[in-house]
């Protein structure tokens, strides 16, 4: 669970939470599918769809005498198990079955992140979306929990759905029995597996893995300090990625000695590298929303706004507007009423030869409800919105009326004051 701001693909809607699907996705489908029809599942296939780990032995034996006759017929893994005498499938099922396995672990992280949002939802806290990504899904909530119990019920609620999908997955791999297809049989065991390692690996203590929220969580409700709780679990995440990458190291320095070199360790630098970006990177997004704390848009707001008049020519506007006061658009006021804006995008999409004749009610465009803001909106989901949307400024409007703007960049001026100063300094205080 993370409150990333990740794009994607939007591919459904699930209790009424947005669902996407960001293009590295397809790198990790892709893999995993591979890893599946390549290692996996003809592992599993030797011993009838059991677990992996009973067909070391035979995998070993396989592997033996596909090299010692590789160089007369170019023996590969499945011809050598099948001289043996060992079960095999049609090479199309290894594929068929591991595509079914990723888009199976797809759906179970896409679950898993459910859990966490229905928990966050039920806490008052708005979800925005999930987005399933290379390193599996990030819950995307408008705040954080206001709670050491909510923080923890919400952190638990991931990994508690991964326990009861193992159970489950498992369960029906044991009840079954032999009764089912091997392939059957392997995809359950698969599915049960991974979604046990996939709570394991979450419940790492380690922010801003499940884990590391719920040692924040506890953390949290010791200190009643939740910045103290956070700088604590965010180290550990960071100690736990850097664990990842010296483990990812060694594993790769040991394969290149014994001339044996595979994605494994390099995979596993990659997830620590990802854990200390992470953990470092949600530090100091709590540090950033700390120093919103008590800041509105009215702490910012500018005034003094230049104005256009709806029934002003185009022409006129872009050599009185445009040229003179170089900005890129401008507030249309009607009777002291907000009724658009105009740009310089709307100027382009009229023909120069039409400026004279067309005016500035006929080129703006409206503003959206979304993208007006008020005096008394809490800054920092003002400056979010202007990021997400990629705003440079936005129009402050009270009682229908134009207040004035709020810029991006007098944002930002007013954070760093208020960092380098430090405290919690509003304008128009002592």
């Amino acid at each position: 669970m993370s409150r990333g701001g990740i794009s994607g693909v939007t591919i459904a809607r699930l209790f009424g939470i947005t669902i996407r699907v960001h293009a590295t996705w397809l790198i990790i489908f892709f893999l995993l599918t591979w890893s599946l029809a390549s290692d996996i599942l003809p592992m599993s296939s030797l011993v009838n769809g059991g677990p992996y780990w009973d067909a070391f032995d035979d995998s070993a034996r396989v592997v033996k005498y596909a090299r010692a006759h590789s160089q007369e017929d170019r023996m590969d893994f499945l011809q050598a198990a099948g001289q043996l005498g060992y079960p095999v499938w049609p090479g199309w099922q290894y594929w068929f079955f591991g595509a079914l396995g990723s888009l199976g672990l797809f759906v179970c992280v896409l679950a898993h992140e459910i859990s966490h949002s229905l928990v966050a939802r039920r806490a008052g806290i708005p979800v925005e979306g999930i987005t399933l990504f290379l390193f599996g899904g990030v819950s995307q909530l408008k705040d954080e929990a206001t709670s050491p119990g909510d923080e923890f019920r919400m952190a638990a609620a991931g990994p508690a759905m991964s326990v009861l999908l193992g159970v489950v997955f498992g369960a029906l791999y044991g009840v079954l029995g032999t009764a089912q297809p091997p392939q059957l049989r392997s995809l359950l065991f698969y599915l049960a597996l991974i979604n046990l390692m996939l709570a394991a690996f979450n419940l790492l203590p380690g922010f801003p893995l499940d884990g590391g929220r719920l040692l924040r969580a506890i953390l949290w409700k010791h200190y009643n300090n939740m910045a103290r709780a956070t700088s604590v679990a965010a180290w550990w995440g960071q100690a736990i990625g850097t664990g990842f990458i010296a483990w990812g190291l060694l594993e790769f320095w040991l394969g290149f000695m014994a001339g044996s070199v595979s994605l494994g360790p390099i995979w596993l630098v990659v997830i620590g590298w990802f854990l200390r970006h992470a953990a470092k990177a949600s530090y100091q997004q709590l540090a950033v929303r700390d120093t919103f704390a008590g800041l509105t848009v009215r702490d910012v707001i500018q005034p003094e706004v230049v104005t256009v008049a709806p029934d002003l020519a185009l022409d006129r506007f872009v050599d009185e507007y445009l040229y003179r006061h170089k900005y890129r658009s401008f507030p249309v006021v009607e009777a002291d009423r907000l009724v658009g804006m105009i740009s310089v995008r709307d100027v382009q999409s009229v023909p120069r030869a039409e400026w004279p004749a067309r005016t500035v009610r006929q080129a703006m465009h409206q503003v959206r409800e979304e993208n007006l803001v008020h005096p008394s909106d809490d800054l920092a989901s003002v400056f979010r919105k202007m990021a997400e949307e990629d705003k440079g400024h936005l129009p402050v409007v009270e009682d229908g009326r134009l207040s004035g703007i709020v810029t991006r960049h007098d944002i930002m001026t007013l954070i760093q004051l208020r960092t380098d100063l430090g405290g919690r300094w509003r304008p128009g205080t002592a």
